[in-house]
């Protein structure tokens, strides 16, 4: 929870210049009246994100790590457009909502025309699939391209497999084992 706040805090002054609707107000009060709008947007968006990826918390995490750089100085907003763009690849609506806290000078422009992605429950794309491996772990990711390699190219049989995998994800990663086993052939399981 105290992670949310402060992304909340780092969001609602993240747009300090003018990115808050009716930004050019005079006097304490307006800027008092202001930082609260700010601060209830933060708190509606990152609920939105958080309900978006209720079931991909890689996504919140990785979200959660831009706003740390951002506010450590260790990316620009430059660096932090394009990694809410590759984040939320796909989700207009999130893309539109972060550029609320964007200075003036910054947009994240979407494509109309780009379908929504598809909202499968528990289970991931094979491409996120992999990509949640290589976040998580890259010795691991690189053993399991190999498993993989071997089992394609030298037409290996699905319980080699199955068992190689299973030493390689069950002590470590018990979930991403779970989620490998979706791939397999439901007269295998």
């Amino acid at each position: 929870m105290k992670a949310e706040c402060e992304e909340q805090n780092e969001m609602a002054g993240g747009g300090g210049d003018g990115a808050a609707e009716g930004g050019e107000g005079g006097g304490e009060g307006s800027t008092s009246r202001e930082a609260a709008k700010n601060v209830a947007a933060a708190k509606r968006y990152l609920k939105e994100i958080t309900e978006t990826f209720e079931d991909r918390k890689e996504k919140l995490v990785k979200f959660r790590e831009v706003m740390k750089d951002f506010k450590t100085n260790r990316t620009d907003v430059a660096g932090v457009v394009e990694r809410v763009k590759e984040l939320f690849e796909g989700h207009n609506n999130l893309l539109k909502g972060f550029n609320f806290f964007l200075p003036m000078g910054y947009e994240i422009t979407v494509d109309k025309h780009q379908p929504p992605p598809k909202k499968m429950i528990g289970f991931l794309e094979p491409k996120d699939f992999m990509r949640l491996i290589k976040e998580r772990d890259k010795h691991v990711y690189w053993s399991f391209v190999d498993v993989l390699l071997r089992y394609q190219r030298e037409q290996r049989d699905i319980i080699k497999l199955y068992m190689e995998v299973d030493a390689l994800f069950s002590k470590d990663y018990p979930d991403l084992f779970d989620d490998f086993k979706r791939y397999l052939p439901s007269t295998f399981l």
